[in-house]
């Protein structure tokens, strides 16, 4: 299968099988207001999915900014997707559970996620607090991570969906197809979910980086640290920040989203070749029509999501 072929086919699953779960009114507590690239294309992908099933969405905002206020009852709050469901990344993990624990009267949607857990006892604590919420749904993005939510979650409504990087509307990338040279990159991570097997370099030539954005971070991100810093006193201080925080957010929305997304996709648009320990980079090289290669990170997420739904694509293959 070519690779329009499969983002329209997986464009579809997602909205069949997710589409059914989200209400008409959205919120977005925990958008990722930092610069992963990675999480970006998802919040995008979440964003232009609302957008072209006809959902509002009522308000975005972070782990920081959202302000536990009360929702209306037919308000869905949808969570942000991605790699941090369990320990590895804890701190998400925490903003998720007291959401969940906040509000069990409106229906929480979680979407697409890898799981990974080291601590069993966290396993058991996390599932007992999810239960307890009558219409939790958990949307696992690859076989392997629906099987243990199957088995450990059970209790809450457990289904299987693409990333939702695959809704990002196809006009946002047709622009950066097309572009390729003769370079070829080797997008390396150099976190804590990089293998001690996965080499230093290639033999092809390639360059070697991770995302440009955290490489170099951005400057304004240290102003968004000092006005989360301000805005956390304010809290702590029982002072009212609600006005303060709408400005954080309504910053992040109209430029954060969207300059890390171009930035994104202007990085990988030069290159013939893509080779990654990255899931996104992978998924994005994917969404612009190029050759990839994949070495598969600490936890197998990369490779979970191949086997789940990319076999059939020629262009795409793990490094050797």
């Amino acid at each position: 299968m070519d690779y329009a072929e499969k983002i329209k086919q997986l464009n579809r699953y997602a909205e069949a099988a997710f589409g059914p779960l989200v209400g008409n009114r959205v919120i977005i507590p925990d958008a990722p207001y930092y610069n992963n690239v990675g999480d970006i294309l998802i919040w995008q992908g979440m964003v232009d999915f609302l957008k072209h099933t006809g959902r509002q969405l009522i308000s975005v905002s972070n782990g920081t900014t959202f302000q536990y206020q009360r929702l209306d009852e037919n308000v869905t709050i949808l969570l942000t997707g991605g790699g941090n469901f369990g320990d590895l990344w804890r701190r998400f993990q925490n903003d998720r559970l007291k959401i969940i624990s906040r509000y069990p009267h409106n229906r929480i949607v979680m979407c697409p996620q890898s799981v990974w857990y080291e601590d069993a006892s966290l396993i058991r604590a996390d599932a007992d607090v999810f239960a307890r919420h009558p219409d939790l749904h958990l949307c696992a993005r690859d076989r392997w991570s629906y099987e243990f939510l199957k088995k450990h979650f059970g209790r809450n409504h457990v289904c299987l969906v693409p990333d939702m990087a695959f809704c990002i509307a196809d006009g946002r990338l047709t622009r950066y197809r097309g572009k390729d040279t003769c370079r070829r990159l080797f997008l390396r991570r150099f976190d804590k979910e990089l293998t001690a097997s996965t080499p230093a370099s290639l033999t092809d030539g390639s360059d070697i980086c991770d995302w440009p954005t955290l490489e170099l971070r951005p400057g304004y991100l240290e102003l968004f640290d000092k006005a989360f810093g301000i805005s956390r006193r304010l809290k702590r201080s029982h002072i009212p920040a609600r006005l303060f925080n709408k400005g954080i957010d309504l910053f992040a929305e109209r430029f954060i989203r969207e300059a890390f997304f171009e930035a994104g996709c202007e990085f990988l648009s030069p290159y013939a070749h893509v080779t990654t320990t990255r899931l996104h980079a992978m998924i994005l090289a994917i969404l612009l029509h190029k050759p990839v290669q994949y070495i598969d990170n600490s936890t197998g997420k990369l490779s979970a999501f191949v086997d789940t739904w990319l076999t059939d694509l020629s262009h795409l293959k793990v490094y050797e």
